[in-house]
């Protein structure tokens, strides 16, 4: 269960990458993620149909606990970047794949019976 968990958590997160890329354009002109270009529409959704399958992994009550949290903080992380930044950078897409296994784990922990302590 623990392994599955880690899998999951890993594969949702990253999955959150080319989502996060293709809704926002990128802060500034120089960086990194503007060097890397934006992700595809294809990709992306994609992407988070593997990621979402990947939830599976959890049992179907964790996946849909799992893909809800994910799209809220998706959703806050990207209008955050998108107010004080003006965009993303490839900080912003790192940061949005930690939050995503952070918030995967979390859900797995309590699905597994051992809620994180507070």
């Amino acid at each position: 269960d623990v392994f599955a968990a880690l899998v999951a958590a890993h594969m949702a997160s990253r999955a959150l990458i080319p989502t996060f890329m293709a809704s926002l354009t990128p802060a500034r002109l120089d960086g990194l993620s503007a060097s890397a270009g934006p992700a595809d529409t294809g990709s992306a959704l994609a992407a988070a149909a593997l990621g979402a399958a990947a939830l599976l992994f959890l049992g179907i009550g964790a996946a849909v606990a799992a893909v809800i949290g994910l799209a809220a903080l998706f959703f806050a992380f990207r209008s955050i970047c998108r107010t004080k930044i003006g965009g993303q950078t490839g900080d912003t897409i790192g940061a949005v794949q930690q939050l995503g296994e952070i918030a995967v784990l979390v859900v797995a922990a309590a699905a597994l019976g051992h809620p994180p302590p507070l």
